[in-house]
């Protein structure tokens, strides 16, 4: 017996609803971020305070993180440890004990940039690895690729898993105070569309070129995932300081 076509299309569209209820749209990451392999970013550390993570950090070497100084300058370094060596929140990794805080001297939301120094230094391993600090400024146009356990979204919940994002772009100090307005020159400026770029929890992380380290997120303006550019600590203007201040330490 042949089936009228009005429960031919009823079963359509139950079947339409109900897909759609179980593959809900993707929402935003570090933002519109992709989920993070086990070592592909071994320089990738969470700052933490009390155990819960707070801003991002990236290791340069086995005794020192480098990070945003809004993230820690106003912080006794007894209650900071540094987690390293895995792309969950919730799993161990490596625990370590933040032995001293090094802010750069000129700290005043400008010269957004600091150390920490470990108490023991790290062993290197397949997931736990340092990175290049960058000695000259990227080029405008390079793409960038930035990583964290910032929001998933404005004002929601950090994620669970380290996000990586390849969408932003370098400006130019001219390009990006001609958008912003006059800028410090140790900002970096990263351009992106919106829905991309990072949000809170994503502070202190790094900015990556090519293997090598050019900015620490510092701020962003009209909120996270915003079309306006995303400002980072320009690594290469605090090359020389960065070294100044780990250089006695072997590795």
């Amino acid at each position: 017996m042949a089936i009228p076509s009005f429960y031919i299309a009823l079963l359509v569209l139950v079947c339409l609803v109900a897909e759609a209820i179980q593959s809900p749209s993707p929402s935003p990451r570090i933002l519109s971020g992709s989920n993070a392999a086990r070592g592909q970013f071994p320089y990738q550390v969470s700052v933490r305070v009390g155990g819960e993570h707070v801003c991002g950090g990236a290791l340069i070497s086995q005794s020192f993180v480098v990070t945003a100084a809004h993230c820690v300058a106003s912080i006794s370094p007894t209650f900071l440890t540094v987690q390293a060596g895995t792309i969950n929140l919730t799993e161990a990794g490596t625990i370590s004990q933040v032995a001293k805080i090094i802010p750069h001297p000129d700290y005043n939301y400008d010269n957004d940039i600091a150390l920490l120094e470990l108490s023991e230094p790290l062993n290197y391993s397949g997931v736990i690895r340092p990175i290049r600090l960058a000695t000259n400024e990227t080029p405008a146009g390079e793409e960038v690729t930035i990583t964290g356990w910032g929001r998933l979204t404005d004002g929601g919940e950090l994620s669970e898993i380290l996000q990586y994002n390849r969408k932003l772009t370098v400006l130019s100090d001219k390009q990006c105070a001609r958008i912003v307005g006059p800028i410090n020159p140790g900002v970096q400026c990263l351009s992106k569309v919106k829905n991309n770029g990072f949000c809170d929890g994503d502070d202190g992380g790094p900015a990556v070129h090519k293997g090598v380290l050019i900015g620490i997120a510092s701020y962003y303006s009209d909120g996270c995932g915003s079309s306006s550019p995303d400002g980072y600590t320009k690594v290469s203007y605090y090359n020389n300081w960065l070294v100044e201040n780990t250089v006695s330490k072997t590795e």
